[in-house]
């Protein structure tokens, strides 16, 4: 099987708004014909935009949350009552209503802890990254997914989440520093040059335990540790 993606898509009439709350369509588990189910990957006519989240832990979280809204029978498609899903969850007992935006609203709050507001996919890109959580692309043809990405439309029109795509890596490029290629000796000066903006002691304490330098005192043997991890692009932030 391909790329699966999973989102709302329409109420049990076809229409979207004015039905029944719950998803009236689904048949079984995992679901693939429901009001809010998975199918597979297609590209959209508007075409999408990639939100991709920078941690791979975080985009691992939303996928799971889409899977559990796809595969819960008391979620169903209703524009006029889309936040039902956000009062309720994408593990709700009760019988409640999303539309596609809100319901990617929805996972990534549950997935990140950060509620990026009420987006509609006309401005959803641009909340999304306002979060400082994810990275934007435009899909082009044959460009790889990765379980947890958000696709949006360039324009408003629907927003989904890859269920099941390529792995994402092992090192989460969000919880290392950008590789730092300047010929200072201070790791004060390099740690700043990437762009934290705490370097004092105790925050540089936190960073050696971050990458088991233990009993941090600030000795020139530590520091030149973390700035050779920092140069190898292999320093975790604390």
């Amino acid at each position: 099987m391909g790329v699966i993606i999973g989102s709302a898509r329409i109420d049990e009439r076809g229409k979207a708004s004015g039905g029944t709350a719950g998803d009236q369509k689904q048949g079984a588990t995992p679901d693939y014909s429901g009001e809010v189910s998975m199918q597979n990957f297609y590209v959209h006519s508007q075409g999408w935009n990639i939100l991709r989240a920078k941690s791979a832990d975080h985009a691992i979280k939303i996928a799971a949350a889409m899977i559990t809204a796809c595969n819960n029978a008391n979620i169903g498609y209703d524009q006029n009552q889309r936040l039902g899903v956000v009062t309720n969850g994408t593990a709700s007992k009760v019988k409640t209503e999303c539309d596609c935006s809100s319901l990617v609203r929805e996972c990534v709050k549950e997935a990140t802890g950060k509620d990026a507001g009420n987006f509609t996919t006309g401005n959803e890109a641009s909340m999304l990254m306002a979060t400082g959580l994810f990275t934007q692309t435009a899909y082009t043809s044959g460009a790889t997914l990765y379980t947890g990405d958000i696709l949006v439309t360039k324009t408003k029109g629907h927003t989904v989440i890859v269920t099941a795509g390529a792995a994402r890596t092992v090192k989460d490029t969000a919880q290392y520093y950008p590789v730092y290629s300047g010929n200072t000796v201070s790791i004060v000066t390099a740690l700043a040059a990437v762009g934290e903006k705490d370097t004092s002691y105790t925050h540089r304490s936190k960073i050696a335990a971050a990458n088991s330098i233990t009993g941090y005192k600030g000795t020139a043997a530590q520091n030149t540790s973390m700035l050779n991890l920092l140069k190898q692009g292999r320093l975790k932030k604390a």
